[in-house]
């Protein structure tokens, strides 16, 4: 107790960290102490001293001090002072070397002797194979022209969103902290059930609605509880590339369905792999051509899941957004012989940040997806699902809804109608009466791929139609274009945003 006061002069801050400088503060005595630097008993000039000496706020200082304190490194005697704690192991003291970043004192002659890297053979096979995932199509951090998947995030009433949350945490019950119900809040799956009724014409009990984390989960999920290893999927080609990743990562075998102008072509499809165990679809906008699947053809798919007692993933993940027509209903509604799963996600039609989707399962499935949920992955905030359940509820998911739909509709027209104008002679559109994004087909012989990597050089993002196929399909036989998000962008900034793809594109 009777030691003098350290200056702590090995404490730098820097402004331009991303840190805060009360954790720089924090990080710095407290990887002292651990080095053997401060010793025990050595007592801290005052917080007002600190101050001075650091150049910060007091408020700053103490909250470093307080957490060193809270975790038991520091201790505070009334009247005397700050001091380094006795009471800790000579072990936990005396540790010679802080943690520091894997590779960064690594060697320049034998760099991989001294780096951590992570190998095959410490992780299982599901593990290994997650470490070879492509992340060409990962979404981006923020919406950026030409982000395909974004919705208006802009257009978004927070103020709404916000009151409602303030209100249902007034009337919040200490049973909504608890964990929950495995399948989500009883309140917000009964106004998915009537929502999906009314508006998608799907047929449903709230017992069926399983809450999920988003479409990702929902698939994954699905993809785990009905395929086995070695089970044949039948799977859109091209087709959403993260969809498609999951069930092979659930060891699924996966046979490529053709895609025309009327969406998967299911005749081609069971021809390939009659017992197939499940077949992944976008009916209602096939992701990322935009087709939609005549109703000829949707009888013909749920003909053959009936017949071969498979199961149908049916994702409908925009299909809300529809222009100059009225949405077309789901093909779940059409299921009498309950083999259709029926995947849906609030990211397009409220906020990606959200997190939240719902699996619609056939009642004879209701009691394994719920008890995986269980076991494995329960849905996210309680409190955010009681939120979402009042927005829908008091009606202003509607209301929203309709108005992003006219959002959506102008900004579409806008894109559009710039491509006609600045690049009628180097792409041709298709697809673009619904959803988010459009397709653009292109004239010349030029790698889809090697666009793409210059639009991003000039800060336009977009994706190639070509690696939406599966990696056995030949390069003759798939399609070379362009993906690009409207939604995302304001009409003032689409034509720039084109102008700069004109440069590009050749």
């Amino acid at each position: 107790m009777g030691m003098p006061s350290t200056e702590l002069e090995f404490v730098r801050l820097d402004g331009r960290r991303r840190e805060a400088l009360f954790q720089q503060i924090y990080e710095s005595i407290r990887q002292s102490i651990l080095a053997g630097k401060l010793k025990p008993g050595v007592r801290l000039p005052s917080s007002r001293d600190l101050t001075q000496q650091w150049g910060v706020s007091r408020t700053t200082v103490v909250a470093a001090i307080d957490r060193l304190v809270a975790e038991g490194y520091l201790h505070s005697v009334r009247g005397s002072g700050t001091f380094v704690s006795d009471e800790m192991s000579e072990e936990c003291l005396c540790a010679s070397v802080p943690w520091t970043p894997p590779g960064a004192n690594e060697s320049q002659d034998n760099p991989a002797e001294s780096r951590n890297v992570l190998r095959t053979s410490e992780v299982s096979d599901f593990g290994a194979e997650l470490m070879s995932i492509d992340k060409v199509n990962a979404d981006t951090a923020a919406p950026e022209a030409f982000c395909p998947g974004e919705p208006a995030t802009d257009a978004f009433p927070m103020d709404v969103w916000s009151k409602i949350v303030r209100g249902v945490w007034k009337r919040v019950r200490p049973v909504d902290l608890t964990y929950g119900e495995p399948a989500g809040q009883l309140p917000l799956r009964r106004s998915i059930a009537s929502y999906l009724q009314r508006h998608r014409g799907v047929r449903c009990e709230p017992r069926q609605v399983m809450i999920v984390g988003g479409t990702q989960q929902g698939v994954d999920l699905v993809s785990r509880l009905l395929v086995s290893p070695g089970d044949r999927v039948l799977f859109e080609n091209p087709g959403y590339v993260s969809a498609r990743d999951a069930i092979e990562k659930a060891a699924g075998r996966i046979v490529c369905m053709p895609v025309d102008e009327h969406g998967a072509c299911v005749s081609a499809g069971t021809a390939l792999t009659p017992q197939a165990k499940l077949a992944y679809v976008t009916p209602s906008h096939q992701y990322p051509i935009g087709a939609t699947m005549p109703i000829e053809r949707r009888l013909e798919l749920l003909a053959w899941a009936s017949d071969s007692k498979a199961w149908i993933l049916e994702d409908d993940y925009d299909s809300e957004y529809r222009y100059g027509q009225q949405p077309i209903p789901a093909m779940q509604g059409l299921d009498a012989s309950g083999r259709v799963i029926y995947v849906g996600s609030f990211s397009k039609v409220v906020f990606p940040a959200l997190g939240l989707g719902y699996v619609i399962v056939p009642p004879q499935l209701v009691e394994v997806f719920e008890n995986a949920l269980r076991l494995a992955s329960r849905p996210g905030s309680q409190i955010d699902q009681l939120v979402l359940s009042e927005f829908i509820r008091e009606g202003h998911f509607g209301r929203h809804l309709r108005r992003m739909r006219r959002i959506h509709a102008q900004r579409r027209l806008a894109f559009v109608e710039g491509v006609r104008s600045l690049l009628s002679d180097r792409l041709t559109i298709i697809g673009s009466q619904a959803g988010l994004h459009c397709a653009a087909l292109l004239k010349s012989k030029k790698s889809d791929v090697r666009i793409v990597r210059e639009l991003g050089q000039a800060g336009i993002t977009a994706r190639a139609l070509s690696e939406y196929y599966h990696p056995s399909t030949p390069t003759k036989d798939r399609l070379k274009g362009l993906v690009f998000g409207f939604a995302c962008v304001a009409p003032a900034q689409i034509k720039k945003g084109l102008a700069k793809v004109a440069e590009v594109v050749c």
